[in-house]
């Protein structure tokens, strides 16, 4: 026989669930375990959407959360802090950033790669995004060619580094191997953002075109132009080089768009 109690939590759990036992009345009141179940999956389910936002009220939210977690705060307090926040106009100012606004000019079709609105300054430190999103652009640039008689050695996206062969590396451009001193032309007319020398980028250029769209030469031997500089699409700027971290000649190149990686393979003539 069994006990009494045991016998009441069986019946219940069943009836709860649609299976054997008669139908109960269901409780107008959640208890404590089925609130604690709801706001760890509600909690979950926010700091899974919003993990990538790096910013200050976000990490008040995360910092309600590990608080949470550790037994000094409790499920409604947490709860409500990640309410306030997703209701807030900051989240919308965020999703904003993420997806500008696309002049209806221009037609060729880009990849957005998901990543923090770092500055492109610190691209030259080695800050590599770890994802490729999905979303499409629809931008055109007045030169497809960058570099004549190139040959693609390196894609964009996730490889293994030819340098160091850390598996996990995320390629920010792509690689166009040419002959040393070959003319670096411009993407389209812009204005020379930087000039400078990396130890991983080497001699390179950010050129700011007047679409909002940055574009990256690296590896250059030499750089013909300053910066302030203001720039004709199809202008010769750099010459094919092996500065920085390179295993031959070659031009790095990459764009970016609102603080963001876009593929360049989607519309340079290859």
């Amino acid at each position: 026989m069994l006990p009494s109690a045991f016998s009441y939590s069986m019946v219940s759990t069943f009836s709860r669930e649609g299976g054997i036992g008669m139908p109960r009345k269901q409780p107008n009141r959640l208890n404590g375990f089925e609130k604690l179940l709801l706001g760890i999956a509600f909690l979950f389910l926010s700091v899974t959407v919003l993990r990538t936002i790096q910013f200050e009220p976000f990490l008040r939210v995360q910092t309600a959360v590990q608080t949470f977690l550790t037994g000094n705060q409790s499920i409604e307090q947490a709860v409500q802090a990640v309410g306030s926040f997703t209701e807030s106009d900051q989240l919308q100012a965020v999703f904003s950033d993420w997806f500008p606004t696309i002049s209806p000019q221009g037609n060729q079709p880009v990849m957005e790669s998901s990543v923090p609105s770092e500055t492109l300054a610190a691209t030259a430190a080695g800050v590599f995004p770890t994802q490729e999103a999905d979303a499409v652009y629809p931008i055109s640039l007045s030169n497809t060619q960058p570099v004549e008689n190139a040959v693609l050695t390196s894609s964009f996206g996730p490889r293994v580094h030819p340098v160091t062969g850390q598996q996990s590396s995320f390629h920010k451009g792509i690689d166009l191997a040419a002959e040393q001193g070959n003319p670096i032309h411009a993407l389209a007319n812009s204005t020379v953002r930087t000039a400078a020398q990396s130890d991983s980028y080497g001699n390179y250029l950010i050129l700011q075109h007047t679409d909002g769209i940055c574009a990256l030469y690296a590896h250059c031997e030499q750089l013909l132009v300053k910066e302030g500089e203001h720039i004709q699409a199809g202008q010769t700027i750099a010459t094919v080089g092996d500065t920085g971290t390179a295993t031959g000649y070659h031009l790095h190149l990459e764009l970016w768009y609102a603080g963001k990686l876009l593929n360049p393979e989607d519309y340079i003539a290859l």
